[in-house]
């Protein structure tokens, strides 16, 4: 071995010797290392989300919206009709145990929302129709157009004539429709464990069942129903309801898109398959519609509003009414423009 100063020469070989650069390429497994591990995390994703779609796909109900040739246009943004039945076909289910809900003939819609996203970046936005709103609903069958409340639609021609009652009102194609009853509800909100409710008032309602107390508190299924159908023992009416309907709306959507939700694995699974087993969506509708619901919920969240609107009276046998005002003009206008929808007082 050769020597220098009494030392192997190996000791003063400098950085750029091939002796340093075999020190340097040792430590390449680590950096391969950390990108394995990532490729690992995205790969366990990719499965995990594969299989929550899997158990989707197939409990999922899907239903044909007829969606004839029309001359209405398209939001630039995505449009969601979402319509909660009062269709008393599931009464005997257990989930129902206790709950006031009655028995009648046929069914109507009891809620009525447009779900929209003008654009990424911002918002969610929910805006309620209220149920007893006087509008004209189009022809159908051998019955020719006529006026009518809102709520109608569902019972005469059910999610089709829906559809086209609120693009006719509107200006705007719905792009989705998403369909939920009494149990369904019960049962989503359950498979959170519950959702966070904030009423203004103590409410005491014996034809809902809704027993509650002000204040922000956690509640179940049942009261979540109770507290989105009850109207009567509010000042506010119908009014009060459409705005607590929004809530439960808001904490569900919530819910369902939060990484705390998808990611957890005790609790994922079951709450898609209760959303799945419950919700009733158009066809054609996919996971890739909820994208844009998943980017405005990280925006900025979800803004809730109701259509404006005023008293219209009594009028012959449809009871108690409600008419559009002149700023829904304005509402109706950011919808068809893919902009953020105005907030007004209700009068």
């Amino acid at each position: 071995m050769e020597k220098k100063n009494g030392l192997p020469n190996e000791w003063f070989r400098d950085s750029k010797s091939p002796a340093s650069k075999s020190t340097r390429g040792s430590q390449k497994p680590k950096s391969l290392n950390k990108r394995q591990i990532t490729w690992v995390f995205l790969g366990a994703f990719a499965y995990w989300f594969a299989f929550l779609l899997l158990i989707a796909l197939v409990q999922l109900n899907k239903i044909e919206i007829d969606r004839a040739e029309s001359e209405i246009p398209k939001s630039p943004g995505k449009t969601w009709l979402l319509v909660g039945s009062d269709s008393r076909e599931d009464i005997d289910d257990p989930v129902l145990e206790g709950a006031p809900l009655g028995k009648f003939e046929g069914q109507r819609s009891d809620t009525i929302l447009i779900m929209s996203v003008p654009r990424i970046g911002t918002p969610l936005q929910l805006t309620s129709i209220p149920r007893d709103l006087v509008v004209t609903i189009p022809a159908h069958g051998e019955t020719g157009e006529k006026k009518n409340k809102i709520n109608a639609a569902y019972a005469f021609g059910g999610p089709n004539l829906s559809v086209k009652t609120v693009d006719n009102l509107v200006g705007v194609q719905m792009d989705n429709y998403a369909e939920i009853g009494f149990a369904g509800l019960v049962n989503v909100v359950n498979s959170f464990d519950g959702i966070r409710v904030c009423p203004s008032q103590d409410f005491s309602d014996k034809k809902s069942g809704l027993e509650i107390k002000e204040g922000c508190q956690k509640v179940d299924g049942l009261t979540a129903l109770a507290y989105s159908r009850m109207r009567y023992a509010d000042p506010k009416g119908d009014i009060g309801r459409t705005e607590r309907q929004q809530e439960v709306v808001t904490q569900i959507v919530k819910k369902s898109l939060s990484p705390f939700t998808l990611l957890n694995p005790l609790r994922a699974p079951q709450t898609v398959s209760a959303i799945a087993n419950a919700v009733t969506v158009s066809k054609g509708v996919g996971p890739f519609d909820l994208v844009p619901l998943v980017f405005a919920l990280r925006s900025g969240g979800i803004d809730a509003a109701t259509l404006p609107n005023k008293s219209g009276g009594n009028i012959g046998n449809l009871g108690s009414t409600r008419v559009i005002t002149e700023d829904a003009k304005e509402v109706f206008l950011a919808l068809q423009e893919g902009t953020k929808i105005p907030s007004f007082e209700t009068k």
